[in-house]
């Protein structure tokens, strides 16, 4: 039995829905109209329900045609991977194109690194970029995988395999009061400057760090930084008191900058690492 939803009923109703109109829908897939008005009334007769609703104004969704769009923009975007991957696989002409937060360079990425390198693969071509972004450029397969922060959105097809989490420390300028303590509690940060990442690179985290450490105030931000590298910078230089991660601390020793362990971090708070990508390149590398 044929599937009412074929790959080409698919692509010419994303147009016309994208569009706005079977006129703009059909000079966008370069076919005249007629033809494109037959399939749309295929893919309706076929669903047995309308997709759009004309009207002198134009041609609007309806709401079986918002959900169909959701799923088929997803399906397609699936398809457009595993077409590109596939290339990939069987001509080995291009590398993998693998993004990264910064959080990754100090374990995951050159682990990842030396899976490759087994293999017998080209050397990837790698791209530092936020977990969102990432995300989105995994699922329209301009990367192949990427290492992040979830919570993201996974698109169809892909998977998001966990990595485990990177609890921190406190990162202090030589010589700060807090220093000498053995260990640090939140409540001893709270009348301190702090070195963070923008609220925008992990909203759930920074939230759940402001929740922490001043839960009936605003949290003091002296400088924020993306990169950890940069942060300890920032601590060594006087900007505030750091977070930084456990896996970082434990391969970059920076001057000017002493560690202490957070006492009383609430399991939430901390880094959770995954890597994204395609079930059969996740499953090759040995991930899932």
């Amino acid at each position: 039995m044929r599937n009412t939803l074929e790959h080409r009923l698919l692509r010419q109703f994303v147009a016309v829905a994208h569009a706005g109109g079977l006129r703009a829908g059909a000079s966008a897939l370069n076919m005249s109209q007629p033809p494109l008005s037959r399939t749309i009334s295929e893919l309706e007769a076929g669903l047995g329900i309308a997709v759009f609703e004309r009207s002198k104004s134009g041609t609007l969704l309806t709401d079986a045609g918002r959900i169909l769009l959701k799923e088929a923009e997803g399906i397609l975007a699936a398809l457009d991977r595993a077409e590109a991957r596939v290339r990939r696989m069987g001509t080995q002409t291009r590398p993998l194109r693998v993004g990264f937060v910064s959080a990754a360079l100090d374990a995951h990425l050159p682990d990842l690194l030396a899976r490759i390198a087994r293999k017998g693969w080209h050397a990837p071509q790698l791209i530092e970029v936020s977990s969102d972004p990432l995300a989105e450029a995994i699922a329209s397969a301009e990367l192949d995988l990427g290492f992040l922060h979830p919570p993201v959105e996974v698109g169809a097809g892909l998977t998001l395999a966990s990595l485990g989490e990177d609890g921190f420390l406190i990162a202090l300028q030589d010589g700060h009061a807090l220093t000498e303590h053995e260990s640090i509690r939140s409540s001893d940060l709270v009348d301190h400057p702090l070195v963070l990442f923008p609220k925008s690179q992990g909203p759930v985290l920074h939230t759940a760090i402001k929740e922490v450490i001043a839960p009936e105030s605003d949290l003091i931000v002296g400088a924020e930084a993306a990169r950890s590298h940069t942060q300890l910078a920032l601590v060594a230089a006087g900007a505030g008191i750091g977070l930084v991660g456990e896996s970082v601390a434990r391969t970059i020793r920076y001057k000017g900058v002493v560690t202490r362990p957070w006492a009383d971090r609430p399991k939430r708070v901390a880094l959770q690492n995954s890597i994204m990508g395609a079930d059969a390149l996740l499953t090759d590398l040995g991930y899932i």
